[in-house]
């Protein structure tokens, strides 16, 4: 189990990185290819994405707890270790797919021409997320074993 634990906790972080990496490469395609359409979208559009895409920055902190508190309750006893390492990877994916959508929010509104500074929050705050967030100690995992980064 302790290998199991250790291999989860490595393979976390380098979700982690891993979707910062996938962030800048969207910053680079949305560099490199031009945006086709001549004219911008509405204001009223560039606010629903953005309130959406920083909805989705906060819940990546917050939904992924309520998600797996109604799971664990539900989990299985008789394999109960187990069941909390999967439901501690289930809230890091789940918490790393939010930031990043608040970045694909980012990419899509710039190929709508929105505003380029709304683009930049968005960005921003989908990479800043990522970075600052951290996923704890996976459970049954003695104290100082995995260092956060």
């Amino acid at each position: 189990m302790e290998s199991n634990v250790k291999s989860s906790a490595l393979v976390m972080r380098v979700m982690k990185y891993a979707f910062v990496m996938s962030a800048f490469l969207f910053i680079y395609v949305a560099i490199t290819i031009p945006v086709q359409l001549p004219g911008h979208v509405g204001q009223p559009v560039e606010i629903a994405i953005t309130l959406v895409a920083l909805g989705c920055v906060s819940g990546g902190f917050v939904l992924p707890r309520i998600v797996c508190q109604a799971a664990a309750e539900r989990a299985p006893q008789s394999n109960l270790a187990q069941a909390q390492l999967g439901l501690w990877m289930t809230k890091g994916i789940l918490s790393l797919a939010l930031f990043e959508a608040c970045i694909l929010f980012g990419f899509a509104l710039h190929y709508l021409g929105g505003r380029v500074w709304l683009v930049e929050l968005l960005f921003g705050a989908g990479i800043a997320a990522e970075l600052f967030w951290s996923p704890g100690e996976p459970p049954n995992a003695e104290s100082g074993e995995f260092p956060q980064s």
